[in-house]
């Protein structure tokens, strides 16, 4: 692969720092504790409300004390999905820390009547599994910014970590409206559900909370991520429309929050998409300037955009490292497979795909690297496998091309009759006509694919090796912007230049 430029190493040594590891080890969280220190994961708070309704809430106030506790200099803290694989589980503490690779645990409770909250808090130290810290607050709805950052403020002194005079409070592009603040909330609860009647309610409350706060930056950034994923789930072919309403909502974001780092990471990935690479990449480097680049959101986009520009390599030390600060995402594992599989270590990303899966999230997208991941590795017992999972967990953007590939299973002629369909009917499938085209010996199709939808995600992968050695690839390689950014950045690990290609940008690719 090429040598990365200075800027995009300095961005990636950066965002590698503030995970706060030790190169010299590929040890698992558990084994790194010690050396992780001062470390705390923030469980999902229980709702003990009389109805049970306030879930959402009880989950939210979770990720902002997260959020709050990210920000502090000289703390480590486990990303949100790994923390809330524990929501509804009986398991020890102790024992919980242990598997996070935490010194100490933060949990507790919420339970409103009315107007008024109750919420409880506790931070218990794993090694001995006393209680460190605790208190409860009985206060107003309206006061629930002030216990986030009490609660914040009460960890860090309990940790021995100095807090300068306002290092906490409203994060940038936040609100001091609690109605607002509640509908954020709620669509967050309905986003992670990403089902098609889940991305239209969520998109319903963020709208909401921008109704009663049009300056709540974070509330537009919101917005702006769910429009710009929606077609992953609704389809491919109404992506410029979402795409449309994405920018409008990101542009407002980022006027009301521009140093916000969900914000930028946000309007990073919305210049990747439209192969604005150079402008996406400036992005990623002004975050890893900024005293907020230690929240770990910055490493998924880093890892997004470093696949897609075929660093593979990078990606994974990326990856492997961020699966220490959130260790049972099965995000991580996916990308971490696919990463691998770009890299032909397809037992490795096997195996990851299997530690994800097992952990119960992300299934519909796991069951596509699975597929894509056994194509690559041409072992139709492992395609078959993923196939049937893919099958079983397809989304609606799929158009049931899992289900037509199981049943022509093992006939050449009728699955790439079937792709031809898909081909012909709808650009949502793809991603899955370039690999499977690749894998079944029809390069022509697999380039109109890829022509029509150049899907960075699928070209890197080894299935479509043979793809990349085609003329025609390079032409639609030049389309994607990637060379500029190439030039301008170094160049990854398929593709590098040609001396005699004179003042035009000359490349080959393998």
């Amino acid at each position: 692969g090429g040598r990365p430029g200075l800027a995009a190493a300095i961005a990636l040594v950066a965002v590698l720092a503030l995970l706060n590891l030790d190169d010299s080890t590929g040890e698992h969280p558990a084994d790194a504790n010690a050396a992780l220190a001062p470390s705390v994961a923030v469980l999902p708070f229980k709702d003990l409300s009389r109805e049970q309704d306030y879930e959402y809430f009880a989950d939210g106030l979770s990720e902002e004390l997260i959020n709050r506790l990210t920000r502090i200099d000289g703390l480590r803290v486990t990303g949100r999905t790994s923390s809330f694989y524990f929501k509804a589980r009986d398991d020890d503490l102790r024992s919980i820390g242990e598997r996070l690779g935490v010194g100490h645990v933060l949990d507790g409770s919420v339970r409103k009547s009315g107007d008024r909250l109750r919420i409880t808090a506790q931070l218990v130290d794993i090694r001995n599994g006393f209680h460190v810290w605790s208190n409860s607050f009985d206060r107003d709805f309206a006061d629930i910014f002030l216990i986030q950052d009490e609660i914040a403020e009460a960890v860090a002194r309990a940790l021995s970590i100095r807090l300068g005079v306002g290092d906490l409070g409203t994060l940038e592009g936040g609100t001091s409206n609690v109605d607002a603040f509640e509908a954020v909330l709620q669509g967050n609860a309905l986003a992670l559900e990403f089902d098609a009647d889940s991305v239209y309610r969520s998109i319903e409350h963020y709208r909401r909370a921008i109704e009663l706060d049009p300056d709540f930056g974070l509330a537009w950034e919101r917005l702006a991520n769910m429009y710009r994923n929606a077609w992953l789930v609704l389809g491919r072919d109404d992506f410029e429309h979402w795409a449309a309403l994405a920018d409008e909502a990101i542009a407002e974001a980022l006027r009301l929050a521009p140093t916000s780092p969900y914000v930028l990471t946000t309007a990073a990935y919305m210049h990747a998409d439209r192969s604005e690479w150079s402008d996406a990449m400036r992005i990623l480097d002004r975050i890893a300037e900024l005293e907020s680049s230690r929240y770990v959101a910055a490493t998924m986009v880093y890892a997004d955009f470093l696949t897609k520009a075929g660093r593979a390599r990078d990606a994974v030390a990326l990856k492997e490292r961020s699966r220490i600060v959130d260790p049972l995402h099965s995000g991580t594992s996916m990308y971490l497979a696919h990463q691998y599989a770009m890299l032909g270590r397809t037992d490795e990303a096997m195996e990851e795909l299997e530690r994800g899966w097992s952990l119960g999230e992300y299934r519909p997208q796991l069951a596509v690297e699975g597929l894509v991941v056994a194509l690559s590795a041409g072992d139709d017992r492992a395609i078959r496998h993923w196939l049937e999972r893919a099958d079983e967990y397809q989304q609606p953007g799929a158009l049931g091309i899992h289900t037509a590939m199981l049943r022509s299973f093992g006939d050449r002629d009728a699955q790439l009759a079937v792709l031809e369909d898909a081909f012909a009917a709808s650009r949502s499938t793809d991603y899955y006509v370039i690999v499977w085209a690749a894998y079944l010996g029809d390069m022509q199709l697999s380039l109109a694919a890829m022509r029509r939808s150049p899907d960075l995600w699928a070209i890197w992968l080894p299935v479509v090796a043979d793809v990349r050695r085609e003329p025609e690839f390079i032409d639609i390689i030049g389309t994607t912007g990637l060379p500029a950014y190439w030039e301008e950045f170094g160049w990854g690990d398929f593709c590098r230049p040609l001396e005699s290609a004179g003042d035009a940008i000359g490349f080959e690719c393998s």
